[in-house]
């Protein structure tokens, strides 16, 4: 039987995209209800628990003890220190100048694509990659440069590790995926990674006590663990599998996009000509790096050891 190729990857990262889009709406509203450390905690510990009930017709484990270790430190990068950087940047500075940092992961996915995985990048790729950048720039400036951009340094300073962890996740994770399927990967990222937040949960719940969640906090909550901790990252590590590490970091900037059409159908917000553009330009972008990135047979050669 034949591997799915780039048709369905392509289809797994924008639904990718469009599962991590929607994760802005419902984080702000289970965070009305939980302590950040809780949230991810409860993401991942939810999310470890489907991969168990799946046990019987997935099987547990799958990997061998360096794969285990290779894993283990791809869940330290994220979302081990990408969501302790990002919310403390965020704590500290603009959401808007926020976002435009982590449209940078593309950028840096590129680079350690070159120098790291040795894969050869075209002229035309890097200038998509700058322009999807230019995209969120546009995005993000319909509200005003003053209430655009700004924030303090040190606030842009960690947002900017969190954008590298995340690249050096991407990066990390396209080669690991050469050898481990994306089930096993994500299976045991889930695992990792509510071991990982559970003493920061414990530390948080003894300090401000236990929460009490209203249902719309609990929906939230239920979709961020299947849909985004479960689901989406199951669709972005199989997408690493079978495209260029550059073209699925690409589409994190589509997420920004997707968050903006979901505030206009799901909070009542209105779109400027501004926001319409800068979504053009990083939807046109994107469509065009996908299309013109190299084959699956072509990275495989490539990444080989």
């Amino acid at each position: 039987m034949k591997a799915p190729g780039k048709g369905a990857a392509v289809l797994a990262v924008t639904a990718m995209s469009v599962l991590f889009g929607a994760s802005f709406v419902a984080t702000k509203i289970a965070l009305t209800a939980f302590a950040p450390s809780v949230l991810i905690f409860l993401r991942f510990a939810l999310a470890s628990l489907l991969f168990l009930l799946l046990a019987p017709w997935t099987g547990l484990w799958g990997l061998d003890r360096k794969g285990a270790a290779w894993v283990f430190l791809l869940a330290l990068f994220e979302p081990g220190a990408y969501f302790f950087l990002e919310a403390a940047g965020i704590q500290r500075t603009l959401a808007s100048t926020a976002a435009v940092i982590i449209a940078t992961i593309p950028v840096f996915v590129l680079l350690l694509e070159a120098f790291w995985l040795q894969v050869r990048v075209r002229l035309r790729e890097a200038a998509l990659v700058f322009l999807s950048l230019l995209g969120i720039v546009l995005l993000v400036l319909a509200r005003g440069l003053k209430e655009a951009v700004g924030g303090s340094r040190t606030g842009n300073l960690l947002v900017l590790g969190a954008a590298f962890t995340a690249s050096v996740y991407t990066a990390m994770a396209r080669k690991l995926l050469q050898r481990y399927s994306p089930l096993v990967v994500t299976r045991l990222q889930s695992f990792y990674a509510a071991a990982l937040y559970l003493p920061f949960a414990v530390g948080s719940v003894l300090r401000e006590g236990l929460p009490a969640p209203a249902p719309r906090a609990l929906g939230a909550l239920a979709y961020l663990a299947g849909g985004c901790s479960f689901l989406a990252y199951l669709l972005l590590n199989f997408s690493l599998s079978r495209l260029r590490a550059s073209t699925v970091a690409a589409f994190t900037n589509v997420i920004p996009v997707v968050a903006a059409l979901l505030a206009v159908f799901l909070l009542g917000e209105r779109l400027v000509f501004l926001q319409v553009l800068g979504a053009a330009v990083v939807v046109a972008s994107v469509t065009l790096l996908t299309l013109w990135s190299g084959s699956e047979r072509e990275i495989g050669r490539r990444l080989a050891p």
